[in-house]
């Protein structure tokens, strides 16, 4: 049995969440808490296997209660449940060190095999910076996607590049490490046949 604790001031959404988990009989919910500060507290004395943690909380926020949770040695594994898209805020989540981003309008099966997943071992986060197929002919042109084939990944590194981001920050935005995207950089000048940075702005924008 897989234990969680959520933590979000929206009493409505944290009883959906928790009626969700609990149709699976794997899934048990054992404490609700509608802030931060009394989730760090309940954990003082109390052990679960995963916590789900709201960002915007009174009281204590999520940040801070991931930090507090840090500190205090909680085992559990930490997961942020969200609303947000912003690229800013997926990075402060990394830089948390948190197992877990889940999309709050996520559908009850994908929140319920997330969570299995993370309790497995494996980190997963609900994050997707590449624009959809008709964004991306907006972004790049149909014969450009079509002459190149360039994968998900690399149109996802491309547009961060053309929008003034360093390998850092792209590291952080996309979860990977930084070796990755320079791995990733150096492919993609390799398939669009150019020498440097400069140059494969240059093709890409006409």
């Amino acid at each position: 049995m897989i234990t969680i604790a959520i933590a979000d001031d929206h009493k409505l959404m944290s009883e959906g969440i928790a009626s969700i988990l609990q149709s699976d009989p794997a899934l048990t919910v054992t404490k609700i808490c509608t802030n931060g500060k009394e989730l760090v507290e309940y954990l003082v004395n109390n052990t679960v296997d995963v916590v789900l943690v709201d960002l915007n909380m009174p009281v204590l926020n999520g940040p801070d209660t991931i930090s507090a949770l840090k500190k205090n040695q909680v085992p559990s594994k930490i997961v942020v449940l969200s609303m947000y898209a912003d690229e800013h805020i997926y990075a402060k989540c990394r830089e948390l060190d948190i197992n877990g981003y889940l999309r709050k309008d996520s559908d009850a099966q994908h929140l319920i095999d997330t969570i299995k997943t993370i309790y497995h071992g494996e980190n997963k986060y609900d994050y997707d910076q590449t624009p959809n197929p008709d964004e991306m002919n907006v972004l790049f042109g149909d014969k450009f996607l079509n002459k190149f084939r360039l994968s998900k990944r690399e149109l996802e590194i491309i547009d961060l590049v053309r929008n003034g981001h360093t390998n850092q920050e792209i590291a952080n935005i996309l979860f990977l490490s930084i070796h990755t995207v320079m791995t990733h950089r150096k492919n993609i000048l390799h398939k669009l046949d150019v020498r440097n940075t400069a140059e494969m702005l240059a093709l890409i924008n006409g």
